[in-house]
């Protein structure tokens, strides 16, 4: 198969009929969005959407999110619908927040994993809507990556993944954000926070008084637990290098880092600690990547970091703990499964003990 790329900056009209005609004939489109990018189906086509899960290689067991370009599609494929939750999607779309409701069982079960509900996001990307409008469908659209490799955020970083298995990417150019949406359910009465993205905690807290956290943002879902949103896997938007999060006092961070760093090279490791921009000083000679001077930029610059890690063999990435308010619950939520909760705490010196020793086997 081959894949064209089609630059939206320079035909938008073309490209988004052109995408709109691909998902009318049951094919994949690869689009922009201002999370991240995204592999797209017509959500009512079963065939269609296992296409998805084939291209990506993704477990059929992790729901897909259903994208709308209006208000008025929520009730289709959903019901029991209370006025908070109302008042959530009317606050936060368009926007990077994706809301869990209880299904009207109208798409096929492919689409939610099995389960009862149905994920559903109104992308604040124009480029997004205006292909969903074209198209005349709901699409369902993870985002545009090999299952467990990091997400992507530009057109390029797609072909890099699925060149000859698509049959159009649309280049949008990069994501203003750079994580996935907020995941929050509203099947209960009090909102469950599934997954953080660009919609904060502190946010929802602000509109819906109480929020729950789930177990899983910060932890590996528990023995026989159902993925309720996507990102909730064990391992996921990991590079191919080590990961490795280091949590504690800013001076014992450091001395860990360069510690278990120091290490890793003499072991023949082509390691890279990942930090603020105003850290790095705490780590050279080293090899450092800043990730940038805010949470935000930290964000944006994520998976384009882990992707470029790869492409310069690095074989261990070192990463400051971060603070878990605002978008860096988010940030904290992707690196550690990016390290498959890897978490050392500088402070307890059995715990490097135990990673140095995890290092050697």
């Amino acid at each position: 198969m081959e894949t064209k790329l089609y630059d939206l900056s320079k035909d938008y009209a073309a490209g988004i009929r052109a995408g709109a005609q691909e998902l009318c004939r049951g094919n994949l489109v690869i689009f922009p969005t201002e999370t991240v990018y995204g592999i797209g189906a017509d959500a009512t086509n079963a065939e269609a959407v296992a296409k998805i899960y084939a291209a990506k290689g993704r477990p059929s067991n992790n729901p897909l999110i259903a994208h709308i370009w209006d208000m008025s599609q929520v009730e289709e494929i959903a019901c029991d619908i209370s006025p908070l939750a109302w008042r959530l999607m009317r606050k936060f779309w368009p926007g990077p927040f994706t809301i869990v409701l209880k299904s009207r069982g109208v798409l096929p079960k492919i689409v939610s994993g099995g389960l009862d509900t149905i994920a559903i996001r109104m992308p604040a990307s124009q480029a997004a809507r205006d292909l969903l409008k074209e198209s005349g469908k709901i699409v369902v659209a993870p985002s545009a990556n090999i299952s467990g490799l990091p997400s992507t955020t530009t057109a390029q970083q797609c072909l890099d993944d699925f060149n000859g298995k698509v049959p159009l990417i649309l280049d949008g150019g990069p994501s203003s954000v750079g994580l996935e949406s907020t995941v929050c359910s509203m099947t209960g009465e009090i909102p469950m926070l599934l997954r953080p993205g660009g919609v904060t905690l502190e946010m929802l807290e602000e509109e819906a008084g109480i929020v729950e956290v789930s177990y899983a943002v910060l932890h590996a879902l528990q023995p026989g637990e159902k993925a309720e949103s996507p990102g909730m896997l064990y391992k996921h938007y990991s590079p191919k290098a080590k990961v490795c999060i280091i949590e504690g006092n800013r001076k014992a961070i450091a001395k860990t880092i360069n510690s278990m760093y120091d290490i890793g090279v003499k072991m023949g490791k082509n390691p890279c600690v990942f930090c603020m921009q105003d850290r790095i000083d705490q780590y050279l000679p080293r090899h450092v990547h800043s990730m940038g001077q805010s949470p935000e930029e930290v964000a944006k610059n994520l998976f384009a970091a882990l992707r470029e890690a790869d492409k310069a063999k690095i074989d261990l990435i070192y990463f400051e703990g971060i603070e878990h308010t605002g978008i860096g619950l988010a940030i904290a939520n992707r690196i550690i499964r990016a390290a498959g909760f890897d978490v050392v705490n500088a402070d307890k010196e059995e715990e490097i003990e135990k990673h140095i020793a995890c290092m050697h086997g």
